[in-house]
């Protein structure tokens, strides 16, 4: 596993992600840190503005997939990048959540990547054992 959560694996053309966490929103958490760090260095985000996120989904690889999507929505839309995160729910099938942080500076954030689309390719969450930890596969297409 990554230090912050997350690392990249091979893909042709795209870039694909392992992300981990020991329960569902510590994979959401660094979902959000693995999508800001192919934008941008994600410790220079400040937290100062909020944008609350419902969501609800079928499954738990679909509500991750809303989240990740959400979230690039805001800085395709905004250029709004998330630092952090509050769950005030998590379940399988649905998820209310503060996120934290700011528009683009160019002064303070290199944007270093495009990000088109969180896709379907290979989605999956699996319970690694004997570890016991969540990992999520996602492709990013670039």
């Amino acid at each position: 596993m990554g230090s912050k959560g997350y690392e990249l694996f091979e893909h042709t053309a795209d870039i694909g992600l392992y992300i981990y966490g020991r329960d569902l929103q510590e994979l959401f958490t660094a979902a959000a840190e693995a999508l800001m760090a192919q934008l941008t260095d994600p410790g220079r985000i400040k937290p100062v503005e909020e944008r609350r996120v419902e969501l609800e989904e079928e499954s738990p690889e679909e509500l991750l997939r809303s989240w990740m999507t959400e979230l690039l929505y805001l800085y395709t839309s905004e250029l709004w990048l998330c630092a952090e995160a509050a769950f005030e729910s998590l379940t399988q099938n649905s998820l209310v959540a503060v996120a934290r942080g700011e528009r683009a500076d160019r002064a303070c954030h290199e944007i270093t990547g495009e990000v088109k689309a969180v896709t379907w390719h290979r989605l999956k969450i699996e319970r690694l054992e004997p570890e016991g930890i969540l990992r999520a596969t996602v492709v990013l297409d670039v």
